[in-house]
């Protein structure tokens, strides 16, 4: 199920009720008021019901899992499901690096997840027990409003990369797909040969690494440190991934939008106060983000931009009269779900400080590419190694990320080109 995009429609339906119960009470019929608001209820009640199933379904496939047989068309690795939950798996790992008695168990999800090809694993570590590495990292992409919505790809377990063809498309002022054009035969007797340009694009996976310290104590029992270990690493996967999608340098980590050579920077307002953010930013945002793309687009932003969303307007065109350009679904009472010219909002910390480029995006989250390296089910090829004489487990995550475009668009008759990322200047 999609539950952002379940969450996304059910948001939708109750601003529309919210308007309509706002235009009835103008008009005084208060019992269809009442109605609307009733309506409006139940979906807040189905809102919190699907976000509670979101959470719970991405933590259920690692808790206290049975060993099941694989489908057909399933990675090996699948069938393989000898630990009851996570903790247990730790448990043996542990007693494996401190007393030399190694489980069978841990072998045979080695043998199923690496093939016999890395002996005990990356780094002399152990494989996850695939259902746990899946609930692991789907928690840290289905609880992160922006990473659950770029495009995600899995690469076998014996690929460290990928490398696909993608159409070079930066003008479309006369052709489309980088080179194919239609004409008028009436226009020309003559006819030029057209063809598609492509590029080819290639994603090497990083390795992204999280620590947990236990204690002894902690390490008898095992459901406990289940749900310890299973959130800790997903939060922190989450925390260092989404940094990486927005800030990342490409250096041993994914490519991230503010270092991609697609993005567009607009000009702050002349004599604009430093720090502020205002409508004719905004709008000006909007306008250099490409249509295509605006259908999928979010607002990602440092949360100390919240205070001034309120104050964004613009004048109508006479001057008479101001727009306002943010409107919170439901209005000032529910305030969790913003939006900007329509389009969702996101706070990220990890956007730049308040002032600085790239402290505000407005983005199409499906023109990233997340590629990870997986195991049959969720897609993460995920080790755990015990660090001798220390009371600490280490997970490694192999994954590789950037923008799909690689340079802003041309279009005809503009001088202004349109992108899938837009940020604004520093205003300092």
């Amino acid at each position: 199920m999609d539950y952002a995009k379940t969450l996304n429609d059910l948001r939708a339906q109750k601003a529309q009720l919210l308007k309509d119960a706002e235009a009835l009470m103008n008009e005084g019929k208060y019992d269809e008021v009442t109605a609307k608001q009733d309506e409006a209820e139940k979906i807040s009640n189905q809102i919190s019901v699907v976000e509670r199933q979101a959470t719970l379904s991405a933590e259920a496939a690692g808790l206290e899992a049975e060993r099941k047989p694989a489908a057909p068309d399933k990675n090996p690795a699948d069938e393989v499901r000898p630990f009851r939950n996570f903790g247990e798996q730790l448990k043996a790992i542990h007693d494996a690096a401190t007393t030399l008695k190694q489980d069978n168990r841990l072998a045979r999800i080695n043998d199923a997840v690496l093939g016999g090809n890395e002996g005990t694993g990356a780094d002399g570590g152990f494989a996850v027990q695939t259902d746990f590495a899946g609930a692991i990292m789907e928690s840290a992409v289905s609880e992160s409003e922006l990473l659950r919505r770029i495009d995600r790809y899995t690469v076998g377990a014996n690929s460290n990369s990928a490398k696909w063809l993608s159409v070079n498309e930066t003008d479309v002022s006369s052709s489309v797909f980088g080179g194919i054009q239609m004409y008028w035969a009436s226009e020309g007797a003559t006819v030029a040969a057209t063809k598609p340009a492509f590029r080819e694009m290639k994603l090497e996976l990083d390795k992204m690494m999280g620590f947990g310290y236990v204690t002894e104590e902690l390490l008898e029992d095992a459901p406990f440190m289940s749900g310890l270990f299973q959130r800790g690493f997903a939060l922190a996967a989450d925390r260092v991934l989404t940094k990486a999608v927005i800030d990342g340098d490409g250096a041993g980590k994914p490519l991230g939008i503010l270092n991609g050579s697609a993005l567009i920077t607009v000009a702050k307002e002349s004599g604009q106060t430093a720090g502020t953010l205002t409508g004719a930013n905004v709008n000006k945002m909007w306008h250099r983000h490409h249509a295509r793309f605006r259908r999928n687009s979010v607002w990602v932003m440092h949360p100390d931009l919240e205070e001034q969303l309120p104050g964004l307007s613009i004048k109508s065109n006479d001057g008479s009269a101001e727009k306002f350009l943010w409107n919170p679904e439901g209005g000032y009472q529910d305030l969790d779900y913003q939006r900007i010219l329509t389009r969702p909002v996101i706070f990220e910390d990890y956007c730049s400080a308040i002032g600085s480029k790239g402290d505000i995006l407005l983005i199409d989250p499906s023109q990233y590419i997340l590629l990870t390296k997986g195991t049959a089910r969720m897609g993460w090829s995920i080790h755990v190694q015990w660090l001798t004489d220390q009371q600490c487990f280490r997970m490694v995550f192999r994954c590789g990320g950037a923008p799909k475009q690689n340079a802003p668009i041309t279009l005809a008759n503009s001088s202004n080109t349109r992108s899938a990322f837009v940020t604004l200047a520093a205003r300092a």
